[in-house]
C-alpha cells in the first residue's frame, strides 16, 4: 500500500512539473496537466483514507468570490455567465495543488529551473522571430499567445527570474537567473505592451527595496541604458505611455467612463460575467472608435460583471495577498535564498500583476490567472518549508505534505 502512494505522487509531482513548465506556452496541456494533477490528489485522499487538504489564508476569499459569483447570476439574470465563472473558479485550486505538494527545496529547485529553461527556449525563440520578421508596432512579438498575454507572462516570470539573481543565490543560479531574466525582458519589449512594461518597473522597484535601497540605482540605469539604445518605434511607444492626447489612451478613457457609468446603473450584481461587446456598444460615447469585449482594467471589470460587491471582494482579496506576501516574505530567514527568491519574486510579480491589470483585463486572461495562482501556491509553500526549516524533525500536518519537516 505504501508502495503504491509514494507511487502516486511521484505521478502526481511529475503532472505538476507538466503543468508548470507548459503554463507560459500552452493552455490546452498546462490545463490538461492541472486537472490530472487534481484529480490524482482526489485519489491519493481517498487511497490514504484520508479527507483534508491544505488550509491557506485564502481559504474565506475563495468562498467570497463564490458567493459574489452567485450574487450576480441573481441580480443580473445572466445565467449565460455560469460557464465562464466556473471557468474562473476552476483556476483557483493551482493553489491548494502546489501548498499540498511542493514541500522540499529540491521540488522548488526542480520548479524554477524548469520555468528557467522553458523562459530562455521561448525567449529565444520569440527574439528570433521578431528580428525576422516585421519590425515595430506592426510586428509586436507573439510568443504562442496574443501580444498582451504574452507580454504578461514575460513581466512576471522575468521578475522571478530578478528576484533570484539579485539574492545571495548561489553564482551558478545567479547567472542561470540573470541571462533568463534578461532574455525575458527583451522579449517582453518586442511585445510593445505599455502595461506590462509599467508592471515590470514596478515590480523590480518592489525587489530593488526589498533587498537593498542601493538597488534602486539599477532601476534608473535600466531607464537610461533603454532610452540610449531602444530603437525609435520602442522610445515611441514608452513615450506614448504619458500623452493623454494618444488614441489608445483615450479609447480606454472612453471604456472606463463606460465602466463605470454601468455600475451605477447596476450596483447590485453587475451584468454577469459575459462578454461586454453588447454592453459597450450601448454605453460608450459616440466619439469612440474601438470595440470591445472588456473594459481594460480589472477594478472596473470586476465592478462591471460582478457589481458593487465583486468590487469590493477584487479590493479586500488584493490587499489580503499583498499583505500575506509581504509578511511571509519578511519571515524568511535572509540564509534561505531559495525560500526567500520564491517569495519576493511571488510579491514582485504579484505586483507586476496589479500594475498591469490597471490598464488590462489580466485577471480574465487564463494563462496570466494561472501565473497568479501559481505564484500565490509557491509562496504560500516556501512559508511552510521555511517552518519546517526552523523546527526540524518534526511533521506536517496531515494532508499538507508527504514528506517530514527534515527534508531538504
Amino acid at each position: 500500500m505504501k508502495l503504491d502512494s509514494v507511487l502516486l505522487r511521484k505521478i502526481l509531482n511529475f503532472f505538476i512539473l507538466v503543468f508548470i513548465g507548459a503554463c507560459p506556452f500552452s493552455i490546452a496541456l498546462s490545463q490538461s496537466a492541472l486537472f490530472i494533477g487534481l484529480a490524482l490528489s482526489v485519489c491519493i485522499m481517498l487511497w490514504e483514507k484520508r479527507s483534508s487538504v491544505p488550509r491557506s489564508p485564502l481559504d474565506l476569499y475563495f468562498l467570497a468570490y463564490m458567493v459574489v459569483g452567485i450574487n450576480s447570476m441573481i441580480f443580473s439574470g445572466e445565467k449565460g455567465m455560469v460557464v465562464i465563472f466556473v471557468k474562473r473558479l476552476s483556476l483557483i485550486p493551482i493553489v491548494y495543488l502546489i501548498l499540498g505538494n511542493v514541500t522540499s527545496k529540491r521540488f522548488l529547485t526542480a520548479v524554477f529551473g524548469l520555468l528557467a529553461g522553458v523562459m530562455v527556449v521561448l525567449s529565444l525563440i520569440g527574439i528570433r522571430k521578431y528580428l525576422v520578421g516585421v519590425r515595430g508596432l506592426e510586428g509586436r512579438l507573439e510568443l504562442f499567445h496574443h501580444y498582451m498575454t504574452s507580454g504578461g507572462i514575460l513581466m512576471m516570470l522575468s521578475l522571478i527570474a530578478f528576484s533570484f539573481a539579485i539574492l545571495g543565490t548561489p553564482l551558478k543560479w545567479k547567472v542561470i537567473a540573470f541571462t533568463s531574466g534578461l532574455l525575458m525582458v527583451f522579449a517582453l519589449l518586442f511585445t510593445f505592451t505599455r502595461s506590462s512594461w509599467l508592471g515590470f518597473l514596478a515590480g523590480f522597484l518592489v525587489i530593488a527595496i526589498a533587498h537593498s535601497k542601493k538597488a534602486l540605482l539599477g532601476v534608473g540605469m535600466i531607464l537610461v541604458l533603454f532610452w540610449l539604445t531602444a530603437s525609435p518605434s520602442l522610445k515611441d511607444r514608452a513615450s506614448s505611455i504619458f500623452n493623454p492626447y494618444h488614441r489608445h489612451n483615450i479609447e480606454r478613457l472612453y471604456m472606463w467612463k463606460a465602466g463605470i457609468q454601468i455600475i451605477k446603473d447596476h450596483p447590485l450584481g453587475g451584468v454577469g460575467d459575459v462578454d461586454l461587446k453588447e454592453w459597450y456598444e450601448r454605453y460608450k460615447p459616440p466619439e469612440a472608435k474601438q470595440r470591445a469585449g472588456h473594459l481594460h482594467d480589472n477594478l472596473i471589470m470586476f465592478g462591471v460583471t460582478l457589481g458593487v460587491p465583486g468590487l469590493l471582494f477584487f479590493v479586500a482579496l488584493s490587499l489580503k495577498l499583498l499583505i500575506m506576501e509581504w509578511k511571509i516574505l519578511r519571515s524568511v530567514p535572509k540564509e534561505e535564498w531559495l525560500l526567500k527568491g520564491t517569495v519576493l519574486g511571488a510579491l514582485a510579480s504579484y505586483l507586476g500583476f496589479q500594475v498591469n491589470g490597471l490598464f488590462e483585463w489580466n485577471f480574465g486572461d487564463a494563462e496570466i490567472a494561472m501565473l497568479l495562482w501559481l505564484t500565490v501556491g509557491l509562496a504560500l509553500s516556501a512559508q511552510k518549508i521555511a517552518a519546517c526549516a526552523l523546527s526540524p524533525g518534526t511533521e506536517l500536518p496531515q494532508g499538507d505534505c508527504f514528506e517530514s519537516c527534515a527534508c531538504s
